[in-house]
């Protein structure tokens, strides 16, 4: 005999009510979230860490988003990596003023809801989100498909709110199916680094290539274990010992140090593609040289000084300078497939959200190896 509604019990029925309610919304949501974040959700209201003023410390606070715009989904976090591109919002490096700031763009969760007008998702699928949140569709270069190129693009930190929070927002283009085998709590980091790697590497290399790789971070570590999937003879540039060892471990051939003698550097040479992964002031005429005829040097990391070119020693060689920012959505599926096929994760290290202001300071230190990932404990 099925129990009748006043034997379920006060708190069943609450939460039946609330399904309820949740049906009754505009667009299509899920009750896999807590009941009192589902309320939250309900009212338009999400708990994040903000930062009220740049350097300042993160804080548990609620934003009013309103409701869910009919192209864009949501999604429970269950993961979301810290990145040099926080700190420098953070700090407000790039003088965005995008304050209070809530950082985070290496985003792993499940859909909990649903515009009526987005599409290709479901319900509680596992999807990521990375740097971008919005692309118009309409514009030349998304016609192309080159939405990171959109003449109204939107990021997700400095145009919306990251995913240093119980839940996120972007439009349904950027919201990407995350394959089964590959694990959602370091996954998030391949939205980022990953496809920063991985994009000139799909772009521009073939697997008889032999292709360095300057400095052994973040980006680094994917661009070593990417390359060496890929088939490609691996050298990695690195600042010491321990880096090389470091390096040898993740995939490479040989290392090499980027302190070395230029005549050293260049015997180590003749690479189809050197990807400058790091920062730091590095020896560009000496890198230069380790190019083969019709080489070519690719940026990876903003953060770079100016580099000396002189088209006398370009031009005789063929060589080719070049940078990309990120990729398109149909390259971070490829990178996730060929990820999934390959074992290929980020090497992270774990915090609960809570202790964000902590991951900032190991960030800034240099403390990390090699992407740190924080997982929700909002209540």
């Amino acid at each position: 005999m099925a129990p009748r509604l006043a034997d379920i019990g006060a708190a069943t029925c609450c939460k039946l009510a609330l399904s309820r309610m949740l049906a009754a919304t505009s667009g299509e949501t899920t009750g896999a979230l807590s009941e009192a974040s589902a309320l939250r959700q309900r009212s338009g209201v999400v708990r994040a860490y903000a930062a009220p003023a740049p350097g300042a410390n993160f804080e548990l606070t609620e934003l009013h988003w309103g409701a869910l715009l009919r192209d864009e989904v949501e999604v429970a976090v269950e993961a979301c990596g810290v990145c040099h591109s926080d700190l420098a919002m953070w700090r407000d490096a790039w003088s965005r003023k995008r304050f209070p700031l809530v950082a985070g763009h290496e985003v792993v969760g499940r859909v909990v809801a649903l515009g009526k007008d987005a599409h290709g998702l479901e319900i509680g699928q596992r999807v990521g989100i990375g740097w971008y949140r919005r692309s118009c569709l309409v514009c030349s270069a998304c016609r192309c498909g080159d939405l990171q190129h959109c003449i109204a693009l939107q990021r997700l930190m400095i145009d919306g709110y990251g995913g240093f929070a119980e839940r996120v927002r972007c439009h349904w283009a950027w919201a990407l199916p995350l394959p089964g085998t590959l694990d959602p709590a370091c996954a998030g980091s391949l939205f980022c680094a990953g496809i920063t790697a991985y994009a000139p590497i799909a772009r521009h290399v073939h697997p008889s290539h032999r292709v360095g790789v300057v400095g052994i971070g973040g980006i680094g570590h994917l661009a070593v274990r990417l390359l060496r999937a890929w088939g490609c003879e691996v050298v990695a540039i690195v600042r010491d010992e321990d880096q090389a060892y470091a390096a040898q471990r993740l995939g490479a051939h040989r290392s090499v140090l980027s302190g070395a003698q230029a005549d050293d550097l260049r015997r180590v040479g003749a690479l189809d593609l050197l990807l400058i992964a790091t920062s730091a002031n590095l020896p560009w005429p000496s890198l230069m040289g380790m190019l083969a005829p019709q080489g070519r040097l690719h940026l990876l990391a903003m953060g770079c000084e100016a580099i000396p070119l002189v088209p006398a020693e370009l031009i005789p060689r063929a060589l080719t300078v070049s940078s990309s920012p990120l990729g398109r959505p149909d390259e971070v599926l490829q990178m996730l497939s060929f990820c999934a096929r390959h074992g290929i994760q980020p090497q992270v290290e774990r915090l609960p959200m809570s202790r964000i202001n902590e991951a900032f300071a190991m960030l800034e230190s240099g403390d990390v190896r090699y992407r740190l990932m924080l997982t929700p404990d909002i209540a």
